[in-house]
């Protein structure tokens, strides 16, 4: 399948999403945001892919939205959020599968809000994330309030945000933003490694760890006790867990289908 504004690569159990408008920074014009609604769903039902890999072409992950823009068929700012960008964001955040931002340059506006919506990052030293709006006298969009509130806290977030500062690879690490930070020229090959990997863990493990992990932000001890309780009533004994514990005593690698 082609697209005119990002490609979808799939190797064995890992998808690849690169957005490509290296020119613009890869910054969100009406048909990077109908691809990525597209290629987003694509992943999200196909269920031979465990991990999605999130990237940009050239020097930036993407610079957030195409304010160059004069023609999009959207009535508004909030139509455009709603009906074009909260879709693939939502695709990102709910799909059954571990979603790595491999950011390699900067995540700047919306660009942010994809990032933190990814389940994992890992970052280029260069790279960034940078609550862009307040420069122009707008608010954080994309879910980002909530995103990097949840992540960093509310006066951290509350400062990066009205100040509109860069969170720099370094800083992303020390605030748990970033889970790795590379050397750019490493940043394919490690993420890609990292995917690999992952992708040969348990498919049901990885969904339902991701699904309860986030629940747990908005949840209750007790409601995310009860959650964690009834799916492992639903997958204890099936192929998958017998698979692994069968592994566990063979002393071999389990072999996930």
């Amino acid at each position: 399948m082609t697209y005119q504004t990002l490609t979808l690569d799939i190797d064995d159990h890992v998808a690849r999403i690169s957005l490509n408008r290296p020119d613009m920074m890869n910054a969100f014009n009406e048909q990077l945001i109908w691809d990525m609604g597209e290629a987003t769903q694509v992943v999200r039902e196909d269920s031979q892919i465990r991990v999605l890999v999130i990237t940009g072409e050239g020097r930036g992950f993407t610079a957030g939205a195409d304010l160059s823009e004069r023609d999009a068929s959207w009535t508004d700012t909030q139509d455009a959020l709603l009906r074009g960008y909260h879709p693939f964001l939502k695709n990102i955040i709910d799909m059954p599968k571990i979603v790595i931002g491999s950011i390699n340059g900067a995540a700047a506006g919306i660009g942010a809000a994809v990032a933190m919506a990814c389940d994992l990052r890992i970052m280029a030293k260069e790279a960034y994330i940078m609550s862009v709006f307040s420069n122009i006298a707008l608010v954080p969009d994309g879910g980002l309030s909530f995103l990097l509130t949840r992540e960093i806290g509310y006066s951290r977030a509350l400062e990066y945000a009205i100040e509109a500062k860069k969170i720099s690879a370094d800083e992303c690490l020390n605030l748990g933003i970033a889970n790795k930070v590379v050397a750019l020229d490493h940043l394919k090959e490690a993420t890609m490694e990292w995917a690999h990997h992952l992708s040969k863990r348990s498919p049901q493990a990885l969904a339902n760890t991701k699904k309860l992990m986030r629940q747990a932000v908005t949840q209750s001890y007790d409601e995310v006790f009860a959650e964690e309780a009834n799916i492992q009533q639903s997958i204890f004994g099936n192929e998958e867990n017998l698979e692994g514990v069968t592994a566990f005593f063979e002393k071999r690698e389990p072999n996930f289908k």
